[in-house]
């Protein structure tokens, strides 16, 4: 049975290579291979073009129209006067002014790039956070797997014990079999601990954004002394209203939201540039091929002008458009303290889940380490006949129940000290 044991201890630590990965090893590479930080800077990269775009109605456009074909004209008395055509047309146009409607698209657009930069430094927060969730998880459900082969070793050596004193007509045959049931619940338990580590690799490996033909090598995990957890913490000094300024500064969401207010502002001083009349310089140059008979068509001929273009009606759609742009702008500044509150709220309950855990960690730890005082107390007297199986066995319990409690609220810890760096945008 030791041997089963070992094997399997020994299958979970296998891996596709032998390099040794730290949660910031991890961190890089999710941050290089994820598809979902892919998506958010090429969103930025998307957000830059439309600035180019936009800044393409301040540069002139020159458009060139070629022809060529056969045509015929026919005067009265005459007959038809047939030639072949060939034309050319170059035109040119530059905005002199709109009353600030393109560089209000311009603004607009160069807001929405500061806005996605925002919003890929929060993905890179959101993705650091679930890389960490993700790794303490599996050394939480790892560090089970010690606590649930102490509980095995406890059982077997229970398991023996009873046998033992029923054959030397001590103990009843009871002893034994609910002995035997104790082992195989204890069996049952690091089954699911293997599968629940499998499945915490496969979510890992897809948090970091492996391929599906790589596998996740080893983690890093320390060994734990269930006697002094609690003293290897790390302490956080700040308190929750410095934890609040902190994120409402470096917060990369509510950066996001402040970058969609100017946006918003700029779209509608661009909306409201359509109540005015553009103002542009235009030339034209066009020349075409002239046969002698064709005496009065033109060989050649140019213009240039300035003209304004003014839409006068538009059966109130610039009106729309001009309520559509305020009634965004409202809705970003309700966003943006929307995202505020949501901020205070999570900074709030990351800050004290994080304090219940360690006062849980210290807590637990005691606990273990009196339960594990009583499992040897209540060993010695049923040894010596001064108390029954299930005073021993709910000692044995006691004490396996409070070393996963340390350990959860071990690595829940860490977990909450995660969540509150998230939170605050660290």
């Amino acid at each position: 049975m030791r041997n089963i044991h070992v094997n399997l201890l020994c299958a979970l630590a296998l891996c596709a290579n032998a390099s040794v990965y730290t949660v910031d090893d991890l961190i890089a590479i999710a941050l290089k291979s994820s598809p979902d930080i892919n998506v958010s800077r090429l969103d930025v990269d998307i957000s830059q073009e439309r600035v180019n775009a936009a800044k393409s109605y301040r540069l002139p456009s020159l458009n060139a129209d070629l022809g060529v074909g056969y045509g015929g004209a026919k005067l009265k008395g005459e007959s038809f006067d047939n030639a072949t055509v060939l034309s050319g047309t170059l035109s040119a146009s530059q905005l002199l002014y709109d009353f600030g409607k393109t560089s209000g698209a311009i603004d607009g657009a160069i807001s929405d790039v500061n806005a996605s930069s925002a919003q890929l430094k929060q993905a890179i927060s959101d993705k650091i956070f679930e890389v960490k969730n993700g790794y303490y998880k599996l050394l939480q459900n790892r560090s089970l797997l010690r606590v649930n082969y102490e509980n095995i070793e406890l059982n077997e050596q229970q398991l023996y014990r009873s046998k033992r004193y029923f054959e030397a007509g001590i103990r009843t045959k009871i002893d034994i079999t609910d002995a035997n049931v104790r082992l195989i619940e204890a069996q049952l338990a690091l089954q699911d601990n293997g599968y629940a580590i499998k499945l915490d690799r496969i979510n890992l490996e897809k948090i970091i954004g492996l391929s599906y033909s790589k596998k996740l090598g080893k983690v890093y995990e320390k060994e734990l002394n269930y006697a002094n957890l609690y003293e290897t913490l790390p302490t956080v000094s700040l308190t929750l209203e410095d934890a609040e300024a902190f994120a409402y500064e470096h917060r990369n969401e509510l950066k996001s939201y402040a970058y969609a207010i100017e946006t918003a502002k700029a779209y509608l001083h661009n909306s409201n540039a359509d109540y005015y009349p553009g103002i542009y310089a235009t030339g034209e140059y066009f020349a075409q091929q002239v046969q002698d008979r064709q005496l009065y068509t033109p060989q050649q001929q140019y213009s240039a002008t300035v003209n304004a273009k003014w839409n006068l009606f538009s059966g109130y759609e610039t009106d729309a458009k001009v309520q559509e742009a305020k009634i965004a702008l409202l809705r970003s500044k309700s966003l943006y303290e929307n995202s505020k509150l949501s901020i205070k709220q999570e900074v709030g309950e990351a800050y004290i889940y994080l304090f219940k855990n360690r006062d849980a960690v210290k807590l637990s730890q005691s606990l273990s380490i009196a339960a594990k005082e009583k499992h040897i107390q209540a060993q010695k007297r049923y040894e010596h006949g001064l108390s029954d199986y299930i005073e021993l066995q709910q000692a044995r319990q006691n004490y396996i129940d409070s070393l996963a409690s340390l350990v959860r609220t071990y690595y829940d810890y860490y977990r909450a000290l995660a969540a509150l760096d998230r939170a605050m945008g660290r």
